[in-house]
């Protein structure tokens, strides 16, 4: 996020903000931070229609810089980390009282009321508690250097926070006659708009500004009508994805030790084995010093022993000198049994490593269906078809009433969920990876499309479904498995019932 576009976004801030309640302080995971606030009575903050409680996202540290509002917050950890319970201690139950913002260096103040710190939010690190600010301060304006100076030196940010590399290479870029009018433009307290440039679905950069020209290849601008809302469709995929990369990272590396350990007890077995096969070779030894052993001084203690082979040459037997002969004899049977046995436990030991190498590739190897499901909340265990649309997004369709049950539980707030309209059938929930991801209409109406052919209409040629978040459906207390209420529909899909839709199934 850009500063310009961050000076744009804190007056929305400094709007939606004053008198919001926090509740919690979250840190998902490491560079990830989340302050719940509830909002005052009557307060609506645009992107977040009907919501009683707010979340605050920000990244700081390395990688993009985001901060905005949403409706969702991200998973959380089962055990809050002690920094996020310092916070917690000093903030909850506080108001937000004003924000005292350093948009140059993209640096946001909240002011609480009462007694305590304030919360400074910096994208180099982690968020501080520090002495508010006075009521009168107000940070000094910076200064715009002249274009041509902008455009010349590549260190101009040093000394310019607001004038970023990205930036300057974006001014010097345009052509000389239109760089002093995109240029005045971004000096101005005002913004044009408020516009997001993704490619590919990722988001790039948030301008104040339209900038002239022929876009870049695959890069798109969508237009948006606050700043907060722009802020939120840049923010959303980069902070969802953060955190569930993050929380599948642990994962992998355990798949990944488990594959190390598992090599390394091979290895070992492989010596232990030649060892074993070792100890029984010295059979033939303890077999020749028997043969002999009437011809010989059984109790003598001596370091070799020296046989006549048929062909008349000499070997040489090397024997432990602290052990007389017979017992280096009983050595020798005893360590060719030992070898016996050793090569009935090894087997059985590679036996073992062998089916945790089948389940380690499993686990590397996971299909689209499995890994997606337990992406974002997982639906492991339940009973439910796995299908993937023709756009890519995984949907799931419950078996049973208590599937449905457990897939309304187990799902994110901000999945989609379809049931055939006015009748008896099963629950379809559609996963996205966060809240402000788009589903393509096909996609919508492939998903309405496996509810009705699970309900009382699968008979029917059409059928009526309706489309709610999941978020917007709730269980009936005391109700029947799979009962549910939906207190807001986004709409009712009149769709095809077709049976060839479930060539979609994903194979187990």
């Amino acid at each position: 996020m850009e500063a310009v576009f961050f000076r744009v976004l804190v007056r929305e801030l400094a709007a939606a903000l004053p008198g919001a309640r926090v509740e919690k302080i979250f840190l998902p995971v490491p560079n990830v931070f989340t302050l719940s606030l509830y909002l005052p009575v009557s307060r609506v903050v645009p992107g977040c229609p009907g919501k009683k409680t707010v979340h605050l996202h920000a990244r700081y540290g390395t990688g993009r810089f985001f901060l905005f509002l949403s409706g969702s917050k991200t998973a959380q950890p089962d055990r809050a980390p002690g920094q996020a319970m310092r916070l917690r201690k000093h903030l909850r139950g506080r108001r937000v009282q004003r924000l005292v913002p350093d948009w140059p260096n993209r640096r946001l103040t909240l002011v609480f009321t009462g007694d305590g710190p304030a919360l400074v939010l910096d994208p180099r690190s982690f968020p501080v508690l520090a002495e508010a600010p006075a009521p009168d301060a107000t940070p000094a304006e910076p200064g715009w250097p002249a274009i041509e100076t902008v455009t010349s030196d590549p260190d101009i940010w040093q000394a310019h926070p607001q004038l970023s590399p990205g930036l300057r290479r974006r001014l010097a870029a345009l052509p000389r006659d239109g760089r002093q009018t995109v240029y005045d433009r971004l000096q101005a307290d005002t913004a044009e708009g408020f516009f997001l440039e993704r490619k590919g679905g990722e988001p790039l950069a948030l301008w104040p500004v339209v900038w002239p020209g022929k876009p870049q290849a695959g890069v798109e601008t969508i237009a948006f009508p606050t700043a907060l809302e722009a802020a939120a469709a840049f923010g959303l995929p980069l902070a969802f994805g953060e955190v569930s990369g993050r929380r599948e990272a642990p994962e992998a590396d355990a798949v990944a030790a488990r594959v190390r350990r598992r090599q390394r007890a091979l290895a070992k077995l492989e010596a232990d084995e030649a060892r074993m096969r070792a100890f029984i070779m010295r059979k033939a030894e303890a077999d020749r010093i028997a043969a002999h052993l009437h011809l010989l001084d059984k109790t003598a203690k001596i370091p070799e022993l020296f046989f006549t082979n048929d062909d008349g040459t000499e070997t040489a037997l090397t024997l432990d000198p602290a052990l007389t002969i017979l017992g280096n004899m009983q050595k020798l049977y005893h360590l060719a049994a030992k070898g016996q046995r050793g090569l009935v436990a090894i087997a059985a030991r590679r036996q073992d490593l062998q089916g945790d190498k089948k389940d380690l590739k499993g686990r590397e190897h996971v299909p689209a269906s499995q890994s997606a499901v337990g992406a974002s909340g997982s639906l492991k265990g339940v009973a439910a078809h796995v299908y993937r649309t023709s756009d890519g997004f995984l949907a799931l369709r419950g078996k049973n009433a208590k599937a449905n049950d457990q897939l309304l539980r187990l799902a994110n707030a901000y999945d989609l969920w379809f049931h055939v309209a006015n009748g008896p059938g099963t629950h379809v929930i559609l996963r996205r990876d966060h809240p402000g991801r788009d589903v393509p209409r096909r996609s919508l109406e492939e998903a309405a499309g496996l509810a009705a052919l699970a309900s009382y209409a699968a008979g029917a040629g059409t059928a009526d479904v309706w489309l709610a978040r999941v978020g917007d459906v709730r269980r009936v207390k005391g109700g029947a498995p799979g009962q549910v209420t939906v207190t807001r529909m986004l709409e009712t899909l009149r769709t095809a019932v077709d049976p060839a839709l479930e060539s979609l199934r994903e194979k187990a």
